[in-house]
Order: C-alpha cells, then structure tokens, then sequence
C-alpha cells in the first residue's frame, strides 16, 4: 500500500495537537503565557522569553531573562520598482490584540500576539508573535493590507539595529547557504570573514571569495562557543517566500551584532493582502538544541518524507567512471558487489549521470534491462535526473502534451528563455505543460523502469525567478509545484523509491528523504581540498538528520579514488572521508572503483563491518566544538560525536593537517557522559581496545590520520593494539642511497620512528630501504609511511615489499603509488629483515616509518607467480575488435590479486572507452569458454608508461586443472589506424613465463592466435 502524502500530513498535524508534542527542551521556568498592555507598551512572556512592543513608535524588545537579544526591532517591506522601504515606526496608529491559540504541533497552550500598525500613508503592516509556554522559542509573520493591490518584493517581519546573546568568551556566528553548491560557515561576530555569497547562479557567473554579505539562507545562529549560549533564527515555514537572516559585523571582539533580521525575498507578490512565511527566533543554553529544535519545529507545517527501508548502502557510478559508465563496466560491478558487497549489506546499484547502456539498445529498453538485471541479483536499481533542466530543442514537442519545450520554457521579462548555470533552459513548473513534462519523467523515466532510488540533481534551476506562466507565483512557489508533482508521482509507485536531492535548497524539505549537505566532494575552494570541505559541511548540518531529511547525503564515499591514477586517495585520505561519510547521515554509496582498491582500502573501510553497521544507524554526528571554518578556512573540526540507542557515544577524531602531527582531546562531560565514571574505549577502523578512562581521552594524530572512537560503559573483548616490531631497531639502505642523501643509521631509531629515510635531491630509482629485526621474527602485516614534504605529492610510483629467507629477499608484493600509510598483509612469515625496494621514485622519495607486526589470525596475499622481472617492450592497440589475452595456470583454487602492466599511450585525446579486464576459463585450445570475472578501468589516469597495477578479482573455488585467461579490450575505444591515445601492455618474447602464452584476437574475441611462437608473454603477477 503506499501512503498519501496529504492525508499523512494531515493526520500527523492532528496527531501532534493532541498529544501536546513538544520538538525542544522546556525553557528552565516555564509557566503560562501571559499579555499585558501597559500604557502603549505590550508585554508577552512565559517566565523565560519575554516580548516587548511598544505601540507609540513600532518598535520591540526581544529578551531571554535578563538578557536583550534585539532591542527596537521592527517590521518593514518593500513595493516592487520602489525605492526604500515602508516601516512598522512610519507615522501611524497602533493596537495590540491577542488569543489563545491552545496546543499545536509547536508547543502547549500558546498565544498569538497580534500588533496592528495603521500607517498614514495608507497601509497595514499587522506583525503576529506566537509563544508556548514550555518553548524557548516564538514564531513570527507579517501580513501587508492596503486598499489596492500592490506587488511587493520583500517582507521583514523582524529587523533590529543590534543582536546580543548576554555573557560569553567566543562569540560566532553560524550561516547555511542557499543550495548545497555552497557552504555552511562559522566566523566571529566581528569579523565575518569571507565567502562566496552564492545564491542564484546566472550563466557566466562566478563565485568570487570576497567579503562576506551578511546573507544566511534559511537558519542562522549567533552563539558562544564556550558556554553554548545562543540565538537560532530561521524559517519555520517556506510556502511563499525564499527565507533569508541578515547579519551585520559586530565592532569589537564578542559585541553585539550591529543589526539582525530574518526577512522573505525572490520574486513577488501582489494583491490588497499580502503575507510573509512564519519564523522562528529562539535563545537556548545550548545553540546545538536549538538547532535541532529549529528542524523539528520547521517539520510540524511541512513533515519530512519518511522512509520506512533501511539507509541506502551501495554504489554509485559518478566517480568510478565519470562520463564512462557503459553497460559493460556496470553490470560487471553489479555481479562484483551481488559476491563480496552484497551480504555486507550493500544493495543498492546506482546510476549517475551520462550511463551508456547496452549498444543497440534504446534508452528504454537499456534501463528495464539494468533494472531486471539488479532485481535479479536480489539488490536495489539507482538512478540519476535533472528534472528542471531542459535537455532538448526548443521546438521540439513535449511528450504526451501539444506544447513544445519552448512553451515550457522559463522566460524572462521581455519573454526570452532563462538560459541556466548548466547552459539548459528551465522547466516552468507553473506551466500546465511544464507540469505534465514533470509528471512525464517522474513516471517514464523512474517509475515506469522500475528503479528503488533517484538522485534528483540541480533542482536548484526550479527555484530561479523569472516571467511564469501563472504571474501570481514566484521562485518558491514554482519550485513547490514542481517538486510537489515529482514526489507526489514517485510515492505513488508500487515501488519504494527512495528519493535524494543534490544541489537543492536546504529548504522546503518535504520533498525528499534525502539531501547532499555538500557540493561534489571532488571540487575544492580555497585551502580546502574536497574531502574538508565535504567534512565541515557534514559536521554543520548534522541538526537536519531526522528532522528535515531522514539521512543527510555526504557524497559517495571514494576509499581511494582509483580514477585518480597516480594521485589517488591515501589511505589516511580515505579513513578522514570515511569518517565524514559515516558519520554524517547514514546514506553510504561507494563512489570508487571497487575491483581495483587495495586490500587495505577494503579491510579498513568498505568491508569493515563496524563502520558499515554504525553507518546503518543512519544518524549524525555533531561537532564537539565549532571550529571558525569556510568563513575563515580553518579546518574542519577535529572532534564530532554521536550518541547511540544504547547511550554509547561514537567520536571522530581527524587531524586534517596533512603535513604535521596533531593532538586531539576529547571530555566525556562534553559528550553528555559524566565526568567522574570509567568508560571503555574501542577504535573502529583498526578493531582493537584503547583501553579504559575516565574524564576524557586524548591521542597525537599523525599528519592526516582519522579514527573512530566508541565510548562505551560496557566491556570489550577486542584485541589491543598490536606492538610494533621494528620499534628500535636498526635500519640500512642501499650504498648509492647513503651517499647521495647521507643516510645516517644511528638516526632512525628515535621515539615512535622505526625509520627515516629521505632524499633531499634527485631520484631513488632501484633504491632499498631494510629494517633489522635481530632475530628471526614472525610478521605477517607491514605498514609502510611515504612522507610527501610539506604541500609536494607522493612520490614513490612503483617498489617491491620484500623479506630475507635467511639467504636471499623473497618479494612479498609489488604495487604503483604507495602514500602515506599502506598496511600490507599476507601470510606469516619467518624473517629478520623487511625491506623495501623502490624500483621507480618521480623525485623525492621519503618513507617516514616502517612498521612491523604479527598480528593473531591474520592474513592476506603474497606474490604466488611472477614474470615481471623480464625485460620487456611495449605496445598500445588494445581498441575496437583487436584485444590481448594472457593464459595462465593456477596452484591454488583461489586468484585474490593480478597485478597486469598495462599503460595508456596518451598523445592527444582520452580513448573513447575503458579498459576492460576479463579473468576466463580457457578451454583445451587456450580459447575462453566463459568470463568468471570482468572490471572496467576509466581512461583518467592509467599510468603513462607501465606498472604493476593491481586487480583484486577475490575468486575462490576455481579448478586447478584447468587453464585461465587474463584479456585486455576496450571495443568502444576508435580504430584509426594508429597506436596513439590507445591502451598499452609490457610484453616479452622471450618466454618468461612458462606456464601460458599471449594469444591475439582482431575480431572481438571471436577467434585467437598465438604470436611470436608461443614465446610472448604479457608482464604480470599472481598473487596467492
């Protein structure tokens, strides 16, 4: 049965006014509200807030206790093409009424305050004050009459030259943006900052970092960082207005405000009455509640969508393929994640922007063919529209109307179409055509497909003002028509469709259950890298999860960034996102190439059953301290927390210095534990025990390092930390490396550093690096730490992991790009040495640490088969019908790990497709008989020349006895005749491996040859 919209939110309404519910805490003395008139002055106040208005000159006080937050605030409003604005203070005559309103889905027992100012110059600015008795809170609303009709185009119902918050040390203020392509900030309140000041954006438009305007969208919050203290103003309702709070800069450290206001704009409207949306102006004793009671009270007038299913989990192809996600790459993942992601609880298979589906095929019958083959995997189908964006010719017609895209097309004020900041046209949602192009796509291209989720994207092109067709509606009201539509076709599907909006308004939330609270984590600003950014915006929003929206949208989640090629996401990268994404709503889609992350991108995030199950908690973690970020570019904050069902807290602990070491410190008392009671401490990411404390928990961070922290008063029976073997003892390089940085032995022995090895010039090409154990040890996981000097890259490209067999250093696993902290593991061995071997170094190489470990009951891979050590040529043809295939036997049943030297020879252009990499059964003639596994490899960042690039295909149970293939094709990539821009491989025609062959296909994989007499092989690794 699906549910109706209207009918639930009704009966929600009702349900809420009759049980009195409250969405914040009771204000400290609540009591009855009470009205009074003194005079010409009107009092209000529940024993808390207190409002006063004096009706000789239309101004007010706005007080918590003691404390005037606004002092002379009053309400004004703007005529459309008229200068200035007319004001509550103008000439005029006053009264004051006000009724009991009862309990509603605000608060208990509540009283309207009406203030009717009659203006002498003719109209009526009539200013309504709501107050609860158990609500530190009031909402506010304006209504403008006058005897003819007049177009108005802002509305301030409250306005003041000053705003204090009382007492407090580390005043700031706290500013959310109009659509997630921009930030939520935090500055002191004298000094703002900067910002993009983005709103609207305009094609060719630009968003410069200069002064901050003072513009919050939506929610603003003045408060103490130290006590908490604080204001939380905003728009308790969006059904007519864009909603706006307008800060002006304080003039000393911690002063007050010189001006505050919360106000509608965007668009117009007209008539003899016109009025504002409701707001909301509450003081709190800690602005964190207040926050969180500002997203219940919005919800009261617009519910959120529920969902009843469990927080999406799964992938998305955006950063994994970009414009490449073919039919061929896709259903490849699907059967990738239905074997090793799927029992996780991973089930969601989502599609982005640009799928190119099965050749042949209409867009139609391509998508019911995905959707079929996702729902018989027993997993969910994603998908991915523009709604408001229009995508075709205008002349061309509307389906299913008599009206072309022109019709529909938003104008401006001389009737020109809108040309929007994605260089589209915009759909007029007030359109009867626009309306059922809308209902079109919501049903032909989501409904009728069949798919359990829609990413919803750019959204923001329905709000943007213009010429409607209905002239009585503005940029709101456009948009709720359409987003209205979309979600009313959606719900109605006998299908769940999960629904998440991305470059969206924060408000109105009603439309989706989901929402980004950051723009693409791959886009930058300023000093922030994407991830940070992402991170703050995360921390900042968390008060939206579960009151606007059920789960926040932190972006697909990248481990490694495998399209990134040789700047790939580290390690210690991944684990900081992981912990933004994680904690920041649930909503979990992995955004990276899953067959090619390396094994500790796996273990420690994807796989990780403890960060996958506190992600399907699905809630958000809040900052323990705000930090004075966007504003002022510092960094994300280092300490967010979240408190289980079960009172357990989970803190994220991010040192987002990626260049120097940093201590974090957490209080319990801050977390809401108690100050004095011992609680036991887990970390997440590495499944061990901290230990037990009491008061609080403090670590050093190294350079860019996150953890996750459970605080639990239950006991744990995990492992502690593992001890470091190679604490202390010796390490050597090779003579060449010695004299060219002057290696010294007697150095690398100092505190926590195993090693420290570093070139100040120059290269480290087939340079080494070995630690001395002593003894013969059993190791079975190392960690190695590159260090990139200062703000320079990684350098290491391609080295080799190695153990001494007590006669000669046995290799353990080669690999392209190492980073700032690889954990390799693999079966144990005895040793007494590990050493690494850089075969190739861009330019200055450094490893800051080498750790050692024998860790109870782990494992992993070790190289099984190897013939890379050969001297090899290259060749680049791998396009169209020609592909190479490599045949290869197996010792064991299981094939974890290839490494495949394979290189892009890029001259002028990307190919036109991936690369494809099939693992096949090989009949008695060498010809593949079927694919037991397939990965696609954007064109991106393939290295320029080759390398041991890793492919994890995990197969297990697989049949010794017979024979395997590896082949390399891209059949959408352009036979022209030439090798460039196409994909490359090593190769030998001295037969270095004697196990297989290189074989040749020019017709697709129809037919193979054997080259070169059976003597050519591809270079490559096995690993056991």
């Amino acid at each position: 049965m699906r549910r109706s919209w209207t009918g639930l939110a009704v009966l929600l309404l009702l349900l809420l006014g009759a049980v009195g519910f409250v969405p914040g805490a009771k204000p400290a003395a609540a009591a009855t509200v009470a009205v009074s008139q003194s005079g010409s002055v009107v009092t209000m106040t529940n024993g808390t807030l207190t409002v006063t208005y004096d009706l000789s000159d239309g101004k007010g006080d706005f007080m918590s206790g003691s404390t005037t937050i606004m002092s002379d605030f009053y309400s004004d409003y703007s005529v459309t093409g008229a200068s200035g604005r007319v004001s509550s203070f103008d000439a005029g005559t006053r009264t004051a009424s006000w009724a009991s309103i009862g309990s509603d889905g605000y608060g208990a027992n509540g009283t309207r305050l009406t203030l009717t100012n009659s203006l002498s110059a003719g109209s009526t600015i009539i200013l309504h004050i709501t107050m609860y008795e158990d609500q530190s809170f009031i909402l506010a609303d304006m209504t403008v009459n006058n005897g003819t009709s007049q177009s108005l185009n802002f509305m301030e119902p409250i306005a003041g030259p000053n705003l204090d918050i009382g007492a407090g040390s580390d005043k700031r203020i706290y500013t959310t943006p109009y659509t997630n392509n921009f930030d939520f900030g935090v500055a002191p309140v004298n000094d703002f900052g900067n910002s993009q000041n983005g709103s609207e954006r305009l094609p060719g438009s630009s968003e410069a970092w200069t002064t901050f305007n003072g513009t919050s969208y939506w929610v603003a919050s003045v408060f103490d960082n130290t006590n908490k203290h604080g204001l939380v103003a905003g728009a308790a309702t969006t059904l007519k207005w864009k909603s706006m709070e307008y800060l002006r800069q304080a003039t000393t450290a911690n002063g007050p405000l010189t001006g505050f206001s919360v106000y509608n704009a965007g668009g117009s409207q007209s008539g003899t009455s016109v009025s504002s949306d409701s707001f909301f102006l509450g003081y709190f004793d800690d602005y964190q509640t207040g926050l969180e009671t500002f997203g219940r009270a919005y919800a009261v007038a617009e519910p959120k969508l529920d969902w009843s299913g469990d927080v999406p989990a799964g992938f998305n192809t955006w950063y994994a393929y970009y414009n490449y996600p073919t039919a061929d790459a896709v259903y490849a993942m699907t059967d990738y994640f239905n074997d090793h992601l799927k029992p996780l609880g991973y089930d969601y298979m989502n599609l982005d922007c640009c799928y190119r589906g099965v050749p042949g095929q209409t867009g139609n019958q391509s998508a019911d063919q995905y959707v079929d083959y996702v729902h018989g995997k027993g997993m969910k189908a994603g998908t991915y529209a523009a709604p408001f964006g229009i995508w075709d010719d205008l002349s061309a017609t509307v389906p299913g109307t008599s009206y072309t895209f022109g019709d529909i097309a938003l104008k401006d004020a001389n009737g020109n179409p809108i040309v929007s900041y994605i260089n589209t046209y915009i759909v007029d949602a007030t359109h009867p055509g626009g309306q059922a192009y809308l209902r079109y796509l919501a049903d032909h291209d989501i409904v009728d497909h069949g798919f359990d989720y829609v990413k919803l994207d750019f959204i923001d092109l329905g709000m943007i003002d213009g010429s409607f067709y209905d002239s009585a509606k503005n940029g709101m009201q456009a948009y709720r028509i359409g987003m209205g539509i979309i979600r009313d076709e959606l719900e109605s599907a006998p299908q769940d469709i999960y629904i998440d909006e991305s470059i969206a308004p924060l408000m109105p939330s009603g439309f989706a259950q989901g929402r980004r609270s950051g723009v693409d984590t791959t886009i930058g600003l300023e000093s922030y890298p994407g991830i940070e950014r992402q991170a703050f915006n995360d921390a900042a929003s968390w008060w939206t999860n579960g009151t606007l929206y059920d789960y926040n949208d932190s972006d697909m989640l990248f481990p490694q960034s495998v399209i990134n090629g040789f700047d790939n996401t580290t390690l210690n990268e991944g684990t900081l996102y992981a912990t933004a994404v994680v904690m920041g709503g649930g909503h979990l889609l992995i955004g990276d190439n899953v067959p090619f992350l390396s094994d500790d991108r796996m273990k420690t995030i994807v796989q990780n059953p403890d960060l996958l199950a506190l992600a399907k908690k699905g809630l958000a973690a809040k900052p323990v301290k705000m930090t004075n970020f966007y504003h002022h570019l510092e960094h994300s904050p280092s300490a967010i927390y979240m408190t289980d069902s079960n009172g357990d807290r989970y803190v994220g602990l991010s040192n987002w210095d990626m260049n120097n070491p940093a201590s974090v410190a957490v209080t319990f008392a801050d977390l809401g534990l108690s100050a004095s009671a011992t609680y036991t401490l887990t970390e997440l990411y590495s499944h061990t025990k901290l230990g037990d404390f009491s008061g609080s928990y403090s670590r050093t961070l190294k350079p860019g390092e996150s953890i996750i922290v459970r605080v639990s008063a239950q006991s744990s029976s995990l492992p502690a930390a593992p001890t470091n073997l190679a604490l202390g003892h010796s390490a050597t390089a090779s003579s060449t490396w010695s004299a060219q940085t002057g290696f010294d032995a007697s150095k690398v022995t100092d505190g926590s550093l195993a090693t420290r090895w570093s070139a100040e010039g120059g290269t480290a090409n087939d340079q080494w690096i070995a630690v001395d154990l002593g003894s013969i040890t059993d190791v079975n996981r190392v960690i190695v730490n590159e260090y990139g000097y200062g703000n320079q890259n990684f350098q290491i490209e391609t080295y080799v992991l190695q153990y001494w067999d007590g006669s000669a250093y046995r290799d353990l696993t080669k690999g392209y790009t190492l980073g700032d902290r690889r954990i390799f593991d693999f079966p144990t061995v005895s040793t007494s040495k590990i050493r690494l071997f850089v075969k190739k170094a861009r330019f200055i190489p450094s490893i800051n640490e080498i750790e050692a470990y024998e860790v109870p009951g782990n494992t992993g891979y070790r190289i099984d088969q190897d013939d890379s050590g050969a001297a090899s040529s290259v060749y680049s043809d791998i396009r169209d019908v020609v592909q190479r295939m490599q045949t290869f036997t197996l010792t064991q049943s299981s094939l974890p790990r290839m490494d495949v030297y394979l290189y892009e020879s890029y001259v002028n252009k990307l190919p036109e497709d991936n690369l494809y990499l099939d693992i096949v059964e090989l009949d008695a003639n060498d010809n593949p008989t079927r694919t037991l596994f397939s990965a696609a490899l954007h064109p991106n960042n393939i290295p320029g020349s080759p390398a041991p690039y890793a492919v994890y295909p995990r197969l297990t149970g697989l049949d010794t006895s017979k024979r395997f293939g590896l082949v390399l094709r891209s059949p959408g990539s352009l036979e022209d005749g030439s090798t460039n821009n196409k994909y490359g491989f090593a190769y030998s025609d001295s037969n270095p491996y004697a196990g297989g062959m290189e074989r040749l296909s020019t017709n697709g994989g129809v037919s193979w040859s054997t080259e070169s007499g059976g003597n050519r092989d591809l270079m490559f690794t096995l690993y056991q």
